[in-house]
């Protein structure tokens, strides 16, 4: 039943990454900046703030990327 079972890649896309790619380069610097300062910015944090932004990106999706549990790290 399980013969050939594989890991499932490139199916599935890292809406935090996707929402880089999405930016302009001054503001995707900023969110990098952002994404790397764990101490300043917790992941419900930066989600609220992007949201006030009008950018739609879950504190689940933030926290999976600085995890590296992501598609980004697969």
């Amino acid at each position: 039943m399980l013969e050939g079972l594989e890991p499932v890649t490139g199916k599935r896309r890292c809406k935090t990454r996707a929402t880089l790619e999405g930016l302009e380069s001054g503001d995707k610097k900023i969110l990098t900046e952002a994404l790397a300062d764990r101490n300043k910015w917790s992941d419900k944090g930066l989600s609220v703030a992007l949201q006030q932004r009008g950018i739609q990106l879950s504190n689940e999706a933030i926290g999976r990327h600085r995890r590296e549990l992501c598609s980004c790290y697969n």
